[in-house]
């Protein structure tokens, strides 16, 4: 990450290095000065009508930031990202392609990881600190002080107060589109990359397609399919109205994902953190010669990273624990028995050492999993 923030400053920093020199008259010969005038009677004008637009707020600011926040990472990724995947000849751009979706799963883990904020007060703090020194207009923000000063919880759907409401959705306001927003539109890429429906045309940073009378709100992505139809594929439910309308207006079809049930956004009940992807699936996954065959991995059948012992007793700090209760199953007689998805460590870790002994000695293979990305959907495209 901090080569990729790097270079993208140096991508600013050429830019402003650019304006300064044309701003300053010193640069300019006598002969050049006319040339100075036109560039700042340009830049004024220009200033001008940025205001009226609006559009510095559209780059940063507390309304919509985490919109922009998720829009930077989706134009690295996807946009300029995409080039890495562009080698020449079929065997150099299937590897490059792969560890792009290596790249993908890697970073929706660290996405997944920054929402440790919404339950550790220390890291919050740290952040919100550093992010105070580094951009001081933040501090002016109503709720900003607020939020520095809160312990406990945040971010989380609960039943609450309005004012806890409020800091909620300021919460979100500090991390790039949360909750599985962003990485659900990331993951859904390379699905779609992964199971070849065709030529994939993101839509994400195209919020409307503009024309001069009229706008309208695209999908998520378009699909060419090698039959050369076209699809459009809409990330998450609760948008049927907008994808009716787009299809309406266009007469392009439009797929809905279901991210729900996706297992992409298991978030642990007892920790309230998120259900990362483990080395063994990202490994699998962005193989493209593998064929996943079903989304669930049963651990302690599959993976050929980790030792069954280390498995079961839940040393892997990526494994998911989900079990029914069964009356003739001892080591399910416990409170996490409720067919939720859990971290198996954090199972382990919060009942009495009687039942943990029994779970470890089950070596429940039925229990002990985890996924691979899956949506469905799309059923009648793939």
């Amino acid at each position: 990450m901090e080569a990729i923030f790097k270079k993208l400053k140096y991508s600013v920093k050429h830019l402003e290095i650019l304006h300064q020199v044309f701003r300053n008259s010193a640069n300019f010969s006598d002969q050049e000065q006319v040339d100075h005038k036109i560039y700042l009677e340009n830049r004024k004008k220009f200033k001008r009508v940025v205001n009226e637009l609006g559009l510095e707020q559209q780059l940063y600011g507390q309304r919509d930031r985490q919109m922009i926040l998720a829009d930077l990472i989706e134009y690295i990724y996807l946009g300029r990202g995409c080039y890495s995947m562009q080698k020449r000849g079929d065997k150099k751009q299937k590897q490059a392609k792969q560890h792009f979706v290596k790249l993908i799963l890697y970073l929706v883990n660290l996405l997944m990881t920054y929402e440790t904020l919404t339950v550790s007060q220390g890291l919050r703090k740290k952040f919100l600190k550093k992010l105070s020194l580094q951009i001081p207009e933040i501090k002016d923000e109503v709720l900003f002080s607020n939020l520095l000063k809160h312990s406990g919880k945040v971010g989380l759907t609960r039943k609450a107060s309005d004012a806890s409401k409020q800091l909620d959705k300021y919460f979100d306001s500090i991390l790039p589109k949360t909750a599985g927003g962003l990485w659900h539109e990331l993951l859904v890429f390379i699905f779609l990359l992964r199971n070849d429906l065709g030529y994939i045309i993101p839509l994400l940073l195209s919020q409307r397609l503009i024309g001069l009378k009229r706008n309208i709100v695209p999908p998520d992505f378009l699909i060419i399919t090698h039959s050369k139809q076209l699809f459009g594929v809409e990330v998450g439910t609760k948008k049927e109205i907008q994808s009716g309308s787009f299809s309406l207006q266009t007469s392009i079809p439009t797929a809905t994902i279901n991210t729900i049930d996706s297992r992409a956004s298991d978030r642990c009940p007892i920790c309230h953190k998120w259900l990362q992807f483990c080395d063994f699936v990202i490994d699998k996954y962005s193989d493209f010669d593998f064929q996943v065959s079903k989304p669930e991995v049963r651990c302690l059948e599959e993976c050929t990273l980790c030792s069954k012992q280390d498995i079961t007793e839940g040393v892997c700090p990526y494994t998911k624990y989900s079990r029914g209760r069964a009356n003739t199953l001892r080591h399910t007689h416990h409170q996490f028995a409720n067919k939720l998805h859990y971290h198996y460590r954090c199972v382990l870790a919060n009942v009495s050492d009687e039942t943990q002994n029994d779970i470890i000695g089950a070596a429940d293979s039925v229990a002990i999993k985890t996924h691979y990305p899956f949506y469905s959907g799309l059923e009648e495209l793939m």
